[in-house]
């Protein structure tokens, strides 16, 4: 009887492999013709790896316990850095013995087997050593005879199936790679276990990418919304697209890319580099929405309301903000606005991976009808704190040395010149990625510049610069994005502060004319209007003299209530002044023969949840949403 047991214990085992193996769908690799019974236990010594991972540790406690107390034996855990004759060999150690055995294991193969002195149980992860583990517990440990019985020769090797076989990338085993990720995507969670049911490997997410490695990256930074790609580059595969369409070519490199490679085996090159899209988007142009524009401020019975997005660097925040303008009125606004500074997406600290997400944002916005506008608080170039827009421009308290400094900044070379032109040439490359996309824009640039509270004002501490200085601000920035980088999808507009200082006086406020750039080169006007509830643009009818002066549609470019109507709190804030309180305002100003193109508050607690009844106030019939905007462009086509 003795000696039939190991050819008996062979025929239990090999049908209970292969019982386990079908439920995964893998399969025995091996021919088991014998066993090799280990009864000197207490001379061995499990051993694994000095950098093994908490989960082989794990393990490797984990089969002690079970040999030692089925079979009385005191074997103890080691690291590969001490030397046994007799050894239990726990995943990937030192060992040359480890390292032959795990040459040809995938994700889900294990192998367990005897060579020499020394048992290896290894598998192509951690996952599949646990199952080789499981397997060692419960098929290869005799309690009743206190032994362990350890197939010989080749051994016993499970393997896992996958869905592709024998991939490799110029010549390199696709299973080597390692991964890096540069995108929004978890990979960890989202992508890792696919590319491992996918591909077999073990793959390991890496911080950083070294010359001498090759890895599967995912780029999430690329400015066109609808396209993707797959790229063999420097031994590397870059997966890349936008922060829509980067899933979509994650899910064609492991389908239908290599499908159509060669399932069965194929090296990928530079050959099979792909490109695709998912199509362009729909949208107005700008001569549609100049069209629009027109329209609605030829119709002083309405205007479209909007809200700037929220401040911020989170990738989703322009989506957020429109959001939450729907649930507070039942729709989506018919026109958000933008900051590109620190009171926004400040595209100086913000990288491609975040870009592609506002960028893809805009254009969902934009192809269902609705309108942006654009502005930015630049920083100030006279101050180290390099996002902070507030401050004079200058140290130097002399209207001699603020004009100097004017000067300076548009003298090609000089060091207020190259900080500025440096965050222009940031700014024009997203509106480029914007025209790209289709996107036409709403540029309203120097905004509030008739004031003294940004470095850009006219007025800096008592002083009054002459009109051009700042001007001249405006046709620089004007020649530089439509002439040196050539963008054609920008309509200016400009909008200094509402101002009753019609006459100038050089101690307030400047008019709302003082800083007209001339016609050639604004589009439309209109007015930042911080209300204390008392229709100041109406004071010396300081809107209207901008409108009449420059013949262009004018707009309310940015709203909120203040002074006394400004509430501490949401709760305050309604009471005091609400939506409602709003379009009674707008009402009375359309009676007085008033026409504006648009609304928009600014967000924070000054936004229309905070006012509170914005659903009531998109509910009137003057008031237009998303969806009546979207429908004077669909009558465009």
């Amino acid at each position: 009887m003795k000696r039939l047991f190991p050819v008996i214990f062979v025929l239990v085992l090999v049908t209970a492999l292969f019982a386990s193996c079908g439920e995964r769908g893998g399969n025995d690799d091996s021919s088991i013709v014998t066993l090799k019974t280990i009864d000197n236990l207490s001379e061995y010594v499990i051993v694994r790896s000095e950098t093994s991972s908490p989960e082989v540790t794990a393990l490797a406690t984990s089969l002690r316990k079970a040999i030692n107390d089925a079979t009385g034996a005191s074997v103890s855990v080691k690291t590969d850095y001490y030397d046994s004759t007799y050894e239990i060999l726990i995943g990937e150690t030192k060992r040359e013995q480890s390292i032959s055995a795990a040459e040809e294991l995938r994700y889900y193969d294990y192998t367990v087997k005897t060579d020499g002195n020394k048992i290896v149980v290894i598998g192509g992860s951690d996952k599949a050593l646990k199952d080789a583990i499981e397997l060692f517990k419960t098929q290869f440990i005799d309690p009743e005879k206190k032994i362990v019985n350890i197939p010989s020769g080749a051994g016993y090797t499970y393997r896992g199936t996958y869905k592709f076989n024998n991939i490799t990338v110029d010549g390199v085993d696709i299973g080597d790679f390692k991964l890096y990720n540069n995108s929004l995507i978890d990979v960890e969670n989202e992508i890792l276990q696919k590319l491992c049911d996918a591909f077999g490997g073990d793959y390991k997410i890496s911080e950083e990418l070294l010359e001498d490695g090759h890895y599967i990256i995912f780029e999430g930074t690329e400015l066109i919304a609808d396209k993707y790609s797959i790229t063999i580059e420097d031994g590397n595969i870059i997966v890349k697209g936008s922060a829509h369409t980067l899933p979509l070519a994650v899910e064609a490199f492991m389908g239908s890319y290599i499908e159509g490679l060669g399932a069965d085996g194929c090296d990928i090159t530079a050959a099979n580099n792909l490109e695709a899209s998912t199509g362009k988007k729909e949208i107005y142009t700008k001569d549609q929405l100049m069209t629009v524009i027109e329209q609605v401020y030829d119709d002083p019975s309405k205007i479209i309301i909007g809200q700037q997005v929220k401040g911020g660097e989170e990738d989703g925040i322009i989506a957020d903000s429109i959001e939450k303008f729907k649930t507070a009125t039942g729709e989506n606004p018919g026109i958000i606005g933008i900051d590109l500074a620190c009171y926004g997406i400040d595209l100086t600290i913000t990288n491609d991976v975040q870009w592609s997400s506002y960028i893809c944002d805009l254009v969902d916005y934009a192809a269902d009808g609705g309108m942006i506008t654009a502005s930015a608080h630049w920083a100030n170039p006279s101050q180290t704190d390099y996002d902070r827009v507030r401050g004079n421009f200058g140290t130097v308290n002399t209207l001699e040395a603020y004009e100097q400094n004017f000067k300076d900044l548009l003298t090609e070379g000089t060091e207020y010149n190259e900080f500025f032109k440096n965050e222009l040439a940031i700014n024009a490359r997203f509106f480029k990625a914007l025209e790209e996309n289709g996107v036409p824009i709403i540029w309203r640039p120097l905004h509030e510049a008739n004031g003294n509270w940004f470095w850009f004002c006219t007025r800096q501490q008592e002083f009054t610069l002459d009109a051009k200085y700042v001007i001249d601000i405006w046709h620089y920035v004007y020649e530089y994005f439509t002439v040196e980088c050539g963008l054609t999808n920008l309509l200016w507009c400009y909008g200094p502060n509402w101002s009753a200082n019609v006459d100038d006086d050089p101690t307030k406020t400047m008019s709302t004319t003082y800083l007209y750039p001339g016609d050639e080169y604004c589009d439309m006007v209109g007015v930042d209007w911080y209300s204390s509830g008392n229709l100041e643009i109406m004071q010396e009818d300081n809107y209207l003299r901008l409108t009449e002066k420059s013949g262009k549609p004018g707009a309310i470019t940015e709203f909120g209530p203040t002074g006394t109507v400004k509430g501490e709190n949401a709760e305050e804030q309604q009471r005091l002044y609400n939506c409602m309180d709003l379009y009674g305002n707008l009402y009375e100003l359309v009676k007085e023969g008033y026409s504006f193109v648009y609304l928009i508050t600014w967000y924070g607690s000054w936004d229309i949840t905070n006012l509170g009844r914005g659903d009531e106030l998109m509910a009137t019939d003057m008031t237009m949403g998303q969806t009546e905007v979207k429908a004077l462009f669909d009558a465009l086509k």
